[in-house]
């Protein structure tokens, strides 16, 4: 019966131990890191408003220039559309929903190329972060990092937000 008792026994110890390596093995190093606020620091360190304003600095006062003649002439028909003979006026309509058109175009045509511009910038920003979390996670034996949008909690010494900010530079 002893020598039952001591397999048993054994095997009990055996199994255990194998549960707690387990465990142990299953066990990951998870870090978080806040990307939106970084990711805000990351465009506001490297310029990007200021480069993309000028950028399109000469179409942004091309366009503000059609915006004043634009104003000027329906201040224009406004003032004196009365006393203008029927031709007159009939030809400063005509010449401002031109100029409107053409407004409302090259506006159009500037906010999207901005909108692409800033999406471009952007990606390069996020994919300028992602090699820097990915940088330090392996240096520093995290197994996964995720938002800190995604986490209920998590412990300060796992928040990687000021290193990879400070990697970034």
């Amino acid at each position: 019966m002893k020598p039952i008792i001591k397999a048993a026994g054994l095997s009990l110890a055996i199994v255990t131990a194998s549960f707690y390596a387990t465990a142990a093995e299953a066990a990951q190093k998870i870090g978080y890191v806040a990307t939106g606020p970084v990711l805000a620091q990351m465009a506001k360190k490297s310029n990007v408003n200021d480069q993309l304003r000028k950028e399109f600095k000469d179409r942004i006062a091309d366009v503000d220039r059609l915006r004043d003649r634009l104003e000027k002439g329906v201040d224009k028909l406004q003032r004196n559309g009365e006393l203008m003979s029927e031709a007159e006026r009939t030809k400063l309509q005509r010449e401002l929903q031109a100029l409107d058109a053409d407004f409302k175009l090259k506006a159009k045509n500037l906010q999207e190329d901005q909108r692409k511009r800033g999406a471009e910038e952007e990606r390069k920003l996020v994919q300028k972060l992602q090699k820097t979390i990915e940088t330090i996670a392996k240096k520093e034996g995290y197994d996964m990092v995720i938002n800190s949008q995604a986490v209920m909690y998590a412990s300060p010494k796992d928040d990687l937000s000021e290193k990879v900010l400070k990697a970034v530079k």
